[in-house]
């Protein structure tokens, strides 16, 4: 047993009060049905792969045929219970964090600043309001945890979870709100709502100044966003939307920057200070003007800032010392230039290169002139941090983003930023970046405007949609230290953005092993999307956000001391070729088109409503015209996570014993390999074949198809997982983190239930069921990655 005692007592009572919940809900016959189909999903947790698939056509054939109403109430519970699950485990990493000893600040050079450019996600399913309970049902937990540690003598030996009589009066209170609160959204969300979800996590107090403040960790931390400013491909994202999501950022941002002020005036009333009041009095004034956005905006912004600075200084002259609020004040204008979370404007190269006629017609063109009217007598850079261009694959891209910024503010203000997100920009990258830098007009921008810094965008989802995970990761591992020397030669310092998203499929992984394989300068300056499932769970509690913030410093500090060596191993990169061909020819085949079709969620894309952007480029499936984000989540949803290890049984197979030797070195001294192998491990223990067999079975494609497409599938598996261990030389597949295999095998069997009646759903067409169980999946899948 890997799993804490304490952590298995909390879930195990708080499920039993759910459980409650659903018999008080449903009557005893219809819990006695979800208990029964619960306690059979445990029991074929070790079962041979021919029993599973046998119970799980009987328990599919069996929710079938129930109506409609009992199908939904087993799916709202199950979900409920994943959720529940994940509140628990989150309740407990933030409790074992405050019972830590901090960790030391590492010595020798740290990161220059951690940058965090928060996205929504476009699979985030959950209603608002059933995120807001779970939250406050995820608070008290950690309480109850705090509370019971403080009753044992030994916690560190585990203990057992026994509720009072409150606590147990709030669960069950929270509960019985969660089972009438609608788990799914009711309609697509909009970039607003987006906007006012991340905006609700990233200002609650205490998450917030865990981050800025300065006394919790000695490196620099900022935020930006892409919600309201990523047009790339988005209809509803335009000048209005960017307002929009400045405003809301805004008003957070004021909410907590007036609660600051009322503290200070409450202090005063301690004693008579009429300068200081009157002061107070200004400051508020001047927060209403805040909260719509203006023409000159950051004319009063200004203004408010040296209010601000000049309330400190008196505040010292008078008192002898300053107040903790106006310290925080000072911390929220210096990560806030503007009073917004600035945004990182993104458009498609296509669409920077369309008719130079219409370019003023262009909602791009737009959103950079409203920044100009907000950041007169000011920065541009307070509301804009960043200009990138997407699919950038020529230097003429980079140019005309330039151009844009000439004709709106005169000069190259904000950073243009090439993303480059597949094969082919990556490999021609370092040529396209050595036309830039050696440019007069971008080497001046860089002088005047970006700290003689340049910065280059890697996207990760794209890249591993093409060719398959591994390829991907050495595609990036080798273009990212061709574009340092670039940059170094012309004197400049490069900024690496990391486009990587939660899942293994987006480059996602812990924090030691993705920074493992970074070259120096990607580590001083740490900047990475943090897409919505991974807000939630990075931000979810202040000692969350805190210790992670922690790990990048010390991840970046060791390998700041070390030196750096290039990947270069031409074994691994001739064994990627074969996984990344296996792959290629798989995803190009149009039978293989047609199984995707069919079997997994794609063909309902677009009824799912999870997200505001749409989630295909084009009518037709093609892998291309498929958005990266969409494409993992068909793949989680059927629990086959294919785009991480497909090919790689197949590149093993066809390996010579040497080639197999120089593999399993390489795991133990080629760092990209060596995260790429650990990753491996953590799909494969995730993916559950038979589910995916069902979904095969009950798609409608011939027999002879489905039972060639499944046979593929095992096969391919069979042989990475021999791949795996042979590599390892271990057995287990999560032999170096033991307590998360275990909480992948016990949460796996309580997801069954919602693949299978996410099957009924597209059967029968019911969206409501649909949208219920991709919600639940994405929650039972959320904390094993």
């Amino acid at each position: 047993m890997e799993l804490p005692r304490e952590l298995r007592s909390l879930v195990n009572k708080s499920v039993a009060l759910l459980g409650e919940i659903i018999r008080h809900e449903l009557g005893d016959k219809g819990y006695q049905r979800i208990e029964k189909l619960r306690a059979n999903m445990a029991d074929i947790r070790d079962a041979n792969s021919e029993t599973t698939f046998s119970q799980l056509k009987k328990h599919y054939s069996e929710l079938a045929s129930l109506p409609k109403s009992e199908q939904h109430q087993i799916a709202h519970s199950f979900t409920l219970m994943l959720e529940l699950m994940n509140a628990c485990e989150h309740a407990y990493r933030s409790h074992r964090l405050t019972l830590r000893n901090r960790p030391k600040v590492p010595t020798g050079e740290l990161p220059l600043a951690i940058v965090y450019v928060l996205t929504a996600h476009p699979t985030e399913a959950r209603s608002p309001q059933n995120i807001l309970v779970f939250h406050l049902l995820q608070n008290k937990l950690i309480e109850i945890l705090d509370r019971a540690a403080t009753q044992v003598d030994n916690p560190e030996a585990g203990y057992e979870i026994d509720f009072t009589k409150s606590e147990k009066e709030f669960l069950t209170h929270g509960l019985e709100i969660a089972w009438r609160t609608s788990i799914v959204r009711n309609r697509a969300p909009k970039v607003k709502d987006e906007a006012e979800h991340i905006y609700s996590l990233l200002f609650r107090d205490e998450v917030l100044f865990s981050l800025i403040s300065k006394d919790d960790h000695s490196v620099p931390f900022y935020i930006r966003s892409w919600v309201g400013g990523d047009k790339d491909g988005h209809p509803g994202v335009d000048e209005k939307t960017l307002t929009q999501s400045l405003t809301l950022s805004r008003n957070k941002l004021l909410h907590v920057v007036i609660k600051e002020l009322v503290s200070v005036r409450k202090t005063l009333e301690l004693f008579s200070s009429p300068k200081l009041a009157k002061q107070i009095t200004n400051l508020e004034k001047i927060a209403q003007k805040l909260k719509v956005l203006r023409v000159g905006d950051a004319k009063t912004v200004d203004s408010f800032k040296n209010s601000v600075l000049q309330l400190k200084t008196d505040y010292h002259k008078i008192i002898g010392a300053v107040h903790p609020c106006i310290i925080r004040l000072t911390q929220i204008l210096h990560t806030f230039p503007g009073m917004v979370v600035p945004l990182e404007l993104r458009e498609s190269s296509d669409v920077l290169m369309s008719d130079p006629k219409k370019r003023k017609s262009l909602a791009i063109y737009k959103m950079l002139a409203n920044i100009e009217k907000y950041s007169r007598g000011g920065d541009p850079r307070w509301y804009a941090r960043g200009f990138i261009i997407s699919m950038c694959e020529s230097f003429e891209h980079i140019q005309t983003a330039a151009k844009f910024q000439k004709e709106i503010f005169k000069s190259v203000k904000i950073s243009v930023i090439p993303l480059f997100e597949n094969s082919k920009a990556l490999t021609i990258s370092d040529a396209i970046m050595t036309e830039m830098v050696n440019d007069k007009g971008f080497q001046k921008a860089a002088k005047d405007n970006w700290n003689n810094r340049v910065e280059m965008m890697v996207g990760y989802s794209d890249s591993s949609k093409e060719a398959g995970v591994l390829a991907s990761r050495l595609a990036i591992s080798e273009a990212i230290p061709r574009l340092e020397k670039v940059c170094e030669k012309a004197g400049l310092t490069p900024v690496f953005f990391h486009g990587s998203g939660g899942s293994t499929d987006r480059g996602g992984g812990s924090i030691e092993d993705q920074t493992a394989w970074w070259p120096k300068s990607a580590l001083r300056l740490y900047k990475v999307t943090v897409q919505g499932e991974m807000i939630e769970r990075s931000l979810a509690t202040a000692a969350i956000a805190k210790r992670q913030v922690e790990t990048i410093v010390d991840s970046a500090a060791k390998g700041l001391a070390k030196s750096f060596t290039p990947h270069k191993n031409n074994t691994v990169d001739e064994f990627a070729k074969k996984v990344s061909k296996k792959y290629r020819d798989s995803i190009t085949s149009p039978e293989f088109l047609s199984v995707v079709e069919a079997a997994t969620p794609y063909s309902y894309l677009s009824f799912l409503k999870i997200g505001s952007r749409p989630a295909k480029r084009t009518a037709q499936l093609t892998v291309s015209g498929l958005r990266a984000i969409p494409w993992v989540l068909c793949w989680t949803q059927t629990r086959v996570l294919f785009p991480t290890w497909w090919g790689v049984g197949t590149a093993w197979k066809d390996s010579t014993p040497a080639e197999k030797k120089s593999l399993a070195e390489a795991f133990k001294n080629d760092p990209v390999f060596t995260s790429y192998i650990k990753a491996l491990a953590f799909t494969l223990a995730k993916i559950e074949i038979n589910i995916w067999q069902m979904y095969l079975e009950e798609s409608g494609l011939p027999k002879e198809q489905i039972k060639k497409s499944f046979q593929e599938f095992q096969t391919e598996l069979d042989l990475t997982i021999k791949c795996y261990q042979e590599i390892c030389g271990h057995k287990d597949l999560m032999w170096f983190r033991p307590w998360l295999g275990e909480s992948i095998q016990l949460r796996s069997a309580m997801i069954h239930p919602l693949n299978l009646l996410q099957i009924v759903a597209k059967k029968t067409k019911d969206m409501h069921l649909l949208r219920v169980s991709v919600t639940g999946i994405s929650s039972g899948m959320l904390t094993t990655g």
